[in-house]
């Protein structure tokens, strides 16, 4: 009887312990059904609110995309507005001092020069940010040819020669013989150095602009490389870490001292990319700045 009492007894325990692990597993059951629900409410309410939030962004990326477009249409329509004007402007300007040449009147000759050149000026910064909104928008279409380089060169050194002159300022040409020819776009190459000698000019009083030209390789590639270097005021590491961006020049003060938008070198890197290089720049603060591009070297038939 004792045997059979003390198995009775371990059997009640038993069914003891597992009705109370029973309770357990159905109160944690329950427990993770609420919090599978709770969770699932959740996932839905986060679910819900991505799609709001990426409805949203996408509703914000069109209208992005629309006011991009509609600035572009803008902008192009407002430069060629500008232009048809101005071309009068600069035309009736040349043939006025061209009258004033013939009748003597060197003084009022000299007024429609400075006319000219105003209008000239005005051009050139239509035109750049026109070719801006166009390599933006992929638009800017490029005419590769062989040209030689020095006719380049030279025909930019003329434009610029009345700065250089009135900022006593002297120009050093080095180009190496075997750079004479090199297939390219070469109303962009004539625009990459005028930019580049306009802005050496404007930085640089009394001292030394020197343009070096010449062959190099990038790894493998043969490519043509371009140095404008200028002892002019320079700029500080800050200065240089944002000199291509659109709209911003060195200093606050830059624009109001020696003028311009900002635009110029902005534009200059990306012709120098979409032709196929690219442009780097070194300075110090008042030991002047050296811009260097690169662009491929295809002569035909090489």
């Amino acid at each position: 009887m004792d045997q059979i009492r003390a198995l009775q007894l371990r059997i009640e325990r038993e069914q003891r312990a597992r009705r109370a692990a029973e309770k357990i597993a159905e109160e944690k059951t329950r427990e993770l059904f609420q919090i599978n629900q709770a969770l699932r409410v959740l996932t839905e309410d986060l679910q819900r609110r991505v799609d709001e939030r990426t409805e949203e962004l996408r509703g914000a990326r069109d209208v992005a995309l629309a006011a991009s477009a509609a600035k572009s249409d803008f902008v192009a329509n407002l430069s060629h507005e500008l232009r048809t004007p101005l071309n009068a402007i600069i035309g009736y300007g040349e043939m006025l001092r061209e009258d004033l040449h013939a009748l003597d009147l060197e003084d009022l000759a000299h007024d429609s020069a400075r006319i000219l050149s105003a209008g000239n000026f005005l051009l050139v910064l239509i035109n750049d940010l026109l070719d801006l909104e166009k390599i933006e928008a992929g638009q800017l279409a490029t005419h590769l040819e062989e040209v030689e380089v020095a006719p380049i060169l030279w025909s930019v050194v003329e434009i610029i020669r009345p700065d250089l002159e009135a900022n006593n300022n002297t120009l050093e040409l080095a180009i190496d013989p075997l750079a004479s020819e090199l297939v390219t776009d070469p109303t962009r190459l004539r625009q990459i150095l005028h930019n580049l000698l306009s802005n050496a000019t404007k930085f640089t009083r009394d001292g030394k602009i020197r343009v070096e030209i010449g062959p190099e390789h990038q790894g493998l590639r043969r490519t043509m490389a371009f140095a404008i270097r200028d002892s002019g005021v320079g700029m500080t590491p800050e200065q240089l870490g944002r000199v291509f961006q659109r709209f911003v020049q060195a200093e606050s003060t830059t624009a109001q001292r020696y003028g311009g938008t900002g635009l110029g070198l902005a534009l200059t890197r990306s012709l120098c990319q979409l032709l196929g290089g690219d442009i780097t720049a070194i300075s110090r603060p008042g030991q002047g700045s050296t811009f260097r591009f690169w662009l491929p070297w295809e002569i035909a038939g090489q």
